[in-house]
């Protein structure tokens, strides 16, 4: 509420005969005046606020990893699996061999040293098909759960491969940035020389390499320059040789029609000659 300093005692009493004990906005026993209400205003409180439920945090899909090479850990268990059999040899304590599936510990995998064979238990690892169906009945779940892991697993490829393209080429950009800014430290330094002249030996070769290149492309953009203007004249040619076609068919015909009519005249008038003829020879006088 607003309210105006003093004004609490000062309403105690009625304005208009004095009588005391009148609050606020209240009619007086005495008068019957009623009491000013002064500058208080009637404000609805205010709900509380309703608390705020805490955000959920988005769970984080595991990202499925799949940059493993499977020929460095055929390599790995290849050498421990080496190394196992000489540590018994020479009398020392036995080495700990990797333990896999179905095997016991402290014994080298039957497979450790099949690399074909170590690369499908790492497929199989990654695939995660889950046990095979030993049933006819949960064969459909199990090729289901098979798809749905294959597409996963398409995905997640195509998002590690472009991923691998794009660090190839952060990669080579890197090198080359380094290779940049280190040179000039390099070239100071007596040891590395006999590297840095092979370099400019390169870098010679290269510009020389290029220079050629840019002067055949020179070559080859004047040839196909010279083409196109051969190739405008004889479109040219052809255009006006066909306009010449057009006017000799045109007079063509005009000499055909005038040929076709005095041919007719020539056989009407050996017609009336033949009439005549007869006339002369074998008809009255």
């Amino acid at each position: 509420m607003l309210r105006r300093c003093g004004m609490i005692g000062a309403m105690a009493s009625c304005a208009s005969c004095g009588a005391a004990g009148v609050g606020p906005g209240q009619a007086c026993p005495r008068c019957g005046a009623l009491g000013e209400r002064g500058l208080e205003l009637d404000v609805r409180p205010r709900a509380a606020p309703k608390p705020v439920a805490p955000r959920k945090k988005p769970e984080e899909a595991l990202p499925l990893e799949l940059a493993v090479d499977p020929r460095a850990l055929v390599a790995e268990r290849a050498t421990v699996a080496h190394a196992a059999p000489l540590a018994y040899g020479l009398g020392g304590a036995a080495m700990s061999a990797p333990v896999t599936r179905g095997e016991g510990k402290g014994h080298a995998p039957a497979h450790a040293l099949d690399p074909e064979a170590e690369i499908a238990a790492d497929a199989e690892v990654l695939a995660d098909y889950g046990d095979a169906p030993k049933s006819w009945l949960t064969a459909p779940l199990y090729a289901w759960r098979v798809l749905k892991r294959q597409r996963v697993l398409k995905t997640a490829l195509e998002a590690r491969r472009s991923e691998a393209e794009h660090a190839a080429k952060v990669r080579e950009d890197a090198v080359v940035a380094f290779a940049e800014r280190v040179r000039p430290v390099a070239e100071k330094q007596s040891a590395y020389a006999v590297a840095l002249e092979d370099l400019a030996r390169t870098e010679e070769v290269l510009r020389s390499r290029d220079k050629v290149l840019a002067a055949e492309q020179d070559a080859q953009k004047a040839r196909l320059a010279q083409v196109d203007a051969r190739l405008t004249a004889l479109e040219a040619e052809l255009g006006q040789a066909q306009i010449d076609e057009r006017v000799a068919a045109e007079q063509l015909s005009a000499s055909q029609g005038a040929l076709a009519r005095e041919e007719a005249k020539l056989a009407r008038a050996d017609a009336e000659l033949k009439t005549a003829r007869q006339r002369e020879g074998g008809g009255p006088a």
